[in-house]
């Protein structure tokens, strides 16, 4: 694989535990559920990874995984679908695990074990910081330490390396990591946790870009598109009909997507629209990680 200009992801890895169920339990509520599966999948940070590498682009992983089984399957997986996976780290004990529940509207709920992302910190990420070199971008999420992303992105413009943060799950972070960001893809739902209140899409969209003073700030909004704010403005960028099968990792389709055209110096609708594309495919398909689109089909829906 061709090492010119990757994309560095860095973040969670954690298994997914896949059950079908006929609705969300509420709190002290049990349900029966259906159709148990280990389905190849992991935390956003892999999932993104693995989306890049199915659009034809280079990209390197920083991630923690266990040395169980659960672990060596993943690391063969994405060595397979042409993930550099030799700045990532293997640690005694179990690698972390999600639980979907995946009810008939195709949204899930997820719960997820984090002690092996944990040992993801500062540190580590400065220890494999050669990573970032050449890198034409470097992508984070939340779901390992935010200091895994605060680090990362300091070294990223340290080499002027593009940053782009999916802020989920939203959590506490310092305000330098949103300074260090040139792009933040949050979707509809933590768009509006971010500003603190409920709001259409592009409205919060602006508000967001405002308040955090992120160069570009594109959200997600499920089967309305999407919606960019640049510049102190924003575009809406929408999408054909879709039948939703499984939303699960749309947003990481998404992300992912947006960053190989990024890459490739895309004009930011262009590839926004491109990102759109990746993401309908996703969801009209199960399962995350094998259901992630090519080049060839994002660009044959395009036709």
């Amino acid at each position: 694989m061709t090492e010119d200009r990757p994309i560095v992801v860095v973040g969670a890895h954690a298994q997914g535990l896949l059950l079908h169920v006929d609705s969300i339990p509420a709190e002290g509520q049990s349900v029966l559920a259906w159709g148990y599966e280990e389905p190849l999948d992991g935390g956003k940070a892999t999932n993104q990874a693995v989306a890049v590498a199915r659009l034809g682009v280079p990209v390197r992983l920083v991630t923690v995984v266990g040395n169980d089984e659960r672990g060596r399957r993943a690391i063969g997986y994405f060595e397979e679908v042409g993930v550099d996976v030799s700045f990532s780290v293997v640690v005694n004990g179990a690698t972390d695990v999600g639980f979907v529940l995946l009810p008939p509207n195709a949204i899930p709920a997820i719960a997820t074990a984090m002690e092996r992302s944990a040992q993801l910190d500062a540190p580590l990420v400065r220890r494999r910081a050669s990573a970032i070199d050449g890198a034409s971008s470097v992508v984070c999420q939340l779901e390992a330490p935010p200091e895994a992303a605060l680090e990362a992105f300091r070294i990223a413009r340290e080499r002027r390396v593009r940053t782009i943060l999916n802020p989920s799950p939203v959590v506490p972070v310092p305000f330098e990591l949103f300074e260090l960001c040139d792009v933040l893809v949050p979707n509809e739902h933590e768009a509006a946790e971010l500003v603190g209140r409920e709001a259409p899409v592009a409205e919060l969209a602006a508000a967001v870009h405002e308040r955090l003073a992120i160069p570009v700030v594109v959200v997600t909004a499920g089967a309305a598109g999407a919606y960019v704010a640049a510049g102190g403005h924003v575009q809406h960028v929408p999408t054909r009909v879709a039948e939703a099968v499984d939303t699960t990792g749309a947003g990481d389709a998404f992300l992912a997507a947006l960053a190989v055209r990024l890459r490739a110096e895309d004009h930011l609708a262009d590839a926004v629209a491109y990102a759109v594309r990746a993401a309908t495919i996703k969801v009209e398909r199960p399962g995350t990680m094998p259901s992630f689109a090519t080049a060839a089909e994002v660009e044959a829906l395009a036709r």
